[in-house]
């Protein structure tokens, strides 16, 4: 369509003619009049005239409680999208507010209404509305982070409540297990927009309930409190461990999940999350944790699209546990040299960028391992396996295709710096090879800052190796 120039006087006409239409008597031209702002909102937010806002957030806000589910549904996508425009604006970073915070109470005390309507389940308004949300706390400024705070308790006590719905039917077992999962997925958005200090005395009813959750037998449900306790995890740090005998058999449920491979492909992200987190306590746990990797990576039924993120799941276990990795490098590194013979056809874009993205977790689990064994002390247990990891960058610099973003250079370029300020003298003779080199001048010719910062790194410490 028309670009912001050609269209934008239009828009700045129209508004005032689409709320005033948002009032009309026919139920139609309302649902149609919301639409078209959401749609407006979605597309050409910045035509908006800044005078309009407050009109148009009250106008839409006016909609969600005594509409018919589709006018309100309308509303709230209209809403949705006006705080989803807000997502690349610095100003609340700089200024700690934006033009959103004046409504924010009003607006998340309404649409928690609208969840609560009787004919809510209707034309996908308690979804809605429950987006709307989200996306409102997700772009909220730092000065109304005492509203979230206040919000959360309720959130957490609705979860709570849930769990007391009456299931007579699969409709009541599907909207049971629906309510649930979204408001895993609000306590999540919450928990990224506050600090350590302002959950912790929440945490344990938080955890309590997405425990329960996860007893459910819903795939959606698990795959959100799952996610949620990622974020629970990445605020608490080292305090989550508390959490881990309970959280354990449902993180191997998880991990084990072939068929709902969304579910896996959540659970290997929270082994990252928690490793990152509790660190050298993760150790415990590890023996079943690393056993459920191995399993996956080893079903040939399971979705290609979760074998990336379990590669790269070992580096992160790996700088977690630190020399405690011994006893699962071997079998992790075979996978890893396994996983490295994938190649593509050049006329298939498709598994390109599946062998794209398998070399970018191949990259971070080989830089993870080495720098865990290097913080533990034990890096010469790789050298076993330096001429393997070489062979690998050698033909990722010479089978590199449709690597637009730079990812795998990057991640190869950082690779090659930590094998060298890791393994120092004793890689001499395979780091003093052309194609090394030669990615080190790839990332010089990338223009990108950060690639060109690694190599740098990368190229003095090798120099340091050569001059020896």
């Amino acid at each position: 369509g028309p670009g912001a120039d050609a269209i934008g006087p239009y828009v700045n006409q129209s508004i005032p003619v689409l709320l005033a239409a948002l009032s009309d008597q026919n139920d139609l031209v309302k649902d149609t009049t919301a639409w078209t702002i959401g749609r407006i909102c979605d597309l050409h937010v910045r035509s908006i005239p800044e005078e309009t806002f407050p009109t148009l957030v009250n106008g839409l806000a006016g909609k969600l409680l005594n509409e018919t589910p589709r006018v309100s549904s309308q509303a709230c996508f209209g809403i949705h999208n006006l705080a989803a425009a807000f997502s690349n604006d610095n100003t609340a970073e700089t200024a700690g507010t934006n033009a959103l915070s004046t409504y924010m109470p009003q607006l998340l005390q309404t649409l928690l209404q609208v969840v609560d309507r009787s004919d809510a389940s209707e034309s996908n308004l308690r979804i809605c509305a429950f987006e709307a949300i989200s996306v409102l706390i997700q772009n909220s400024a730092p000065d109304v982070k005492h509203v979230l705070l206040q919000l959360l308790p309720a959130i957490i006590d609705r979860l709570a409540q849930s769990f007391n719905m009456p299931v007579l039917t699969n409709e009541d077992k599907e909207q049971k297990e629906g309510v649930q999962g979204l408001l895993c997925g609000l306590i999540q958005v919450i928990a990224t927009k506050t600090t350590k200090e302002d959950i912790m005395q929440h945490c344990d009813l938080i955890m309590t309930n997405f425990l329960q959750v996860l007893q459910s037998k819903n795939a959606t449900c698990h795959e959100e409190a799952l996610s949620a306790c990622s974020s629970i995890a990445s605020s608490l740090e080292g305090d989550f461990v508390k959490y881990m005998g309970a959280l354990q058999p449902f993180l191997m449920n998880g991990l084990r999940n072939f068929e709902a491979y969304q579910v896996c492909t959540v659970a290997v992200g929270l082994v990252g999350d928690i490793s990152r987190a509790i660190e050298g306590a993760m150790q415990p746990f590890c023996d079943e944790i690393m056993s459920a990797l191995i399993e996956a990576l080893q079903n040939s039924a399971l979705h290609r699209s979760v074998k990336p993120p379990v590669l790269s799941c070992f580096g992160d276990i790996a700088m977690a546990i630190g020399a405690s990795y011994e006893p699962y490098l071997q079998l992790s590194l075979m996978m890893l040299l396994q996983a490295a013979q994938t190649q593509a056809p050049d006329d298939d874009d498709d598994l390109i960028d599946y062998v794209n993205m398998l070399r970018e977790g191949i990259l971070e689990a080989y830089t993870g391992i080495i720098q865990g064994l290097k913080d533990g002390g034990r890096t010469e247990l790789l050298l076993p396996y330096i001429d393997a990891i070489m062979s690998f960058l050698e033909m990722v610099q010479k089978t590199r295709k449709n690597d637009y973003d730079n990812e795998v250079l990057s991640k190869a370029v950082g690779l090659i710096g930590d094998i060298a300020s890791s393994l120092g003298v004793h890689v001499k003779t395979q780091i003093n090879q052309p194609y090394v080199m030669q990615l080190l001048q790839e990332g010089h010719a990338t223009g990108d800052v950060t690639i060109i910062e690694t190599c740098q790194w990368a190229n003095s410490v090798v120099g340091q190796i050569l001059a020896c």
